[in-house]
């Protein structure tokens, strides 16, 4: 059985998403919970159901995350160290939430797209 890939570069679209979702922990990976790294096939998983979108793709990791915690939905207090994974989980749906924002922004001015409006010669509107 192969290892359990983990790569961050960030030429790659897996990388980018790790980057954007702040997945980029290899120690991670032998974590449980929504602390837990995911690894490169996952993470490929979310972009090709993405489109390729590295923003879109972290998006759905940080909802995977965020699904986790609140699957486990408690507060836990030991002296002077206390967990929320309830905050964690409604902090992570907010970050989905506004990489999903940022990504629609992106995708309705994209750059590969014609400039809507063209000036003619000299700036002027001729040929409108």
């Amino acid at each position: 059985m192969a290892g359990i890939a983990f790569t961050y570069d960030l030429s790659t679209a897996i990388g980018q998403a790790r980057l954007y979702a702040g997945d980029t922990d290899p120690n991670g990976l032998s974590r449980t919970g929504g602390d837990r790294t995911r690894t490169d096939e996952e993470v490929a998983y979310l972009l090709s159901r993405t489109g390729n979108d590295a923003r879109l793709a972290a998006a759905s990791l940080l909802e995977g995350k965020a699904a986790e915690f609140a699957a486990q939905a408690i507060y836990v207090n030991q002296g002077s160290l206390a967990q929320d994974f309830r905050q964690r989980s409604m902090q992570l749906r907010e970050c989905a939430d506004a990489l999903r924002s940022l990504a629609a922004v992106a995708i309705f001015n994209a750059s590969s797209q014609p400039a809507q409006l063209t000036v003619g010669a000299a700036g002027t509107m001729e040929g409108w």
